[in-house]
């Protein structure tokens, strides 16, 4: 009778404790799985319109087909009154999975004269496009779920703006993307040192 009566005080008291290990597993589980969210940009992309040639696209971040390279690249001469240097559309491509979610993107650019101070940056916001399955402006499909295509596709920006006098020089167009989600904003700069690249005006 003792024995039997020492044995239910005893479940009584494991009761609580096999309880609380369960939930404390529960959180444990749960604060794994948030471990593994993932969000970000795994590819960059600007058209740009220069003088009268069609326009064409640069990368920044490229994936799959390598096109030609908007950072270091000479984007010629043009003339700042009758030229043309403009930003026809850009893209960003993005991931997202077990539980992280991507807001949009924005591209922000700037031009100034080489050996000068640079301006603040200018924001374009960008819009969605299309989730997986996608093609990516180099011609690269995608159809990994949690892909995303955001950008402005068309989109006119001139970058001559602001550039006057007759003496020629040489300036920095440079951008950098980005793109808020719900781990915090993600980037695609070039590591901190944009992209970048030259033309003469």
């Amino acid at each position: 009778m003792f024995q039997s009566a020492s044995r239910l005080v005893s479940a009584k008291t494991l009761v609580p404790h096999l309880l609380r290990g369960a939930a404390t597993l529960v959180m444990s589980l749960a604060a794994t799985s948030s471990s593994f969210a993932a969000t970000g940009i795994f590819g960059s992309y600007l058209q740009l319109k220069v003088n009268t040639a069609s326009a064409a696209w640069y990368g920044a971040q490229e994936w799959g087909t390598n096109i030609q390279d908007f950072n270091s690249a000479n984007l010629g001469t043009v003339n700042w009154v009758t030229g043309t240097l403009n930003i026809t559309a850009w893209q960003v491509q993005t991931y997202k999975n077990s539980g992280g979610d991507v807001f949009g993107a924005n591209m922000f650019y700037r031009v100034y004269q080489q050996g000068s101070t640079p301006p603040s940056f200018t924001q374009s916001t960008g819009n969605f496009i299309a989730n997986a399955p996608f093609t990516g402006p180099q011609g690269t499909s995608t159809s990994s779920g949690g892909d995303q295509n955001w950008g402005r596709d068309p989109i006119s920006i001139n970058l001559l703006t602001g550039i006057t006098g007759d003496t020629t020089r040489t300036f920095n167009v440079e951008v950098y993307f980005d793109s808020p989600t719900n781990e915090g904003t993600k980037y695609s700069n070039n590591g901190g040192a944009n992209y970048k690249a030259s033309v003469t005006v």
